[in-house]
């Protein structure tokens, strides 16, 4: 295997954290959709929303340091034997799931603050996404993008996953960057 650099631990940390985060809110956000297209409301789906807005924000949150981070730190350079078409391929999904993890969750926000619903567990309210009106409309159209951008988000993190485990079998040093 070749000598590969690995992410400092405080990134890696913070990957796996929101790895996790996200891949708890692909389910819980279908779930709830699920129980809102089936008209069925009560204690259970109203939890399931307050989780899935929990979650999105801070994922929101963690993505703005991960931009700053990414920022200032340089990431460990691909190991030679790894194609050029290869490294350009790796970094644009994630540039792609980069922008995905910030303009998902802000239509997300977004349609939060439109529908009014920030409420998200006893007193505790996010906060309005400043300049967006109260129109049940505008939620609308807000979560319908929102929904399609979490798809989509899905497929790449499915195919990330893939290539993940693809290193990790190859035994090419790609995967243990990251662990």
């Amino acid at each position: 295997m070749p000598q590969i650099q690995k992410y400092p631990t405080g990134w890696r940390v913070l990957h796996w954290v929101m790895a996790l985060m996200v891949l708890t809110l692909i389910p819980v956000g279908l779930w709830m959709a699920s129980r809102a297209e089936a008209d069925i409301w009560g204690a259970l789906t109203n939890t399931l929303y307050s989780v899935h807005k929990t979650i999105g924000f801070t994922v929101l949150l963690l993505m703005i340091l991960r931009i700053a981070v990414k920022i200032r730190v340089k990431s460990p350079p691909y190991p030679d034997e790894m194609p050029r078409t290869l490294q350009i391929a790796a970094r644009s999904v994630h540039h792609l799931m980069y922008i995905l993890l910030v303009i998902t969750p802000l239509f997300g926000w977004a349609g939060v603050t439109a529908f009014p619903a920030l409420a998200i567990a006893g007193d505790y309210r996010l906060p309005a996404m400043p300049f967006v009106p109260e129109d049940e409309e505008l939620a609308a159209s807000l979560f319908y993008i929102h929904g399609w951008l979490a798809i989509t988000l899905s497929v790449l993190i499915a195919g990330h996953i893939a290539a993940a485990l693809r290193h990790l079998l190859r035994k090419d040093g790609i995967f243990q960057r990251m662990v």
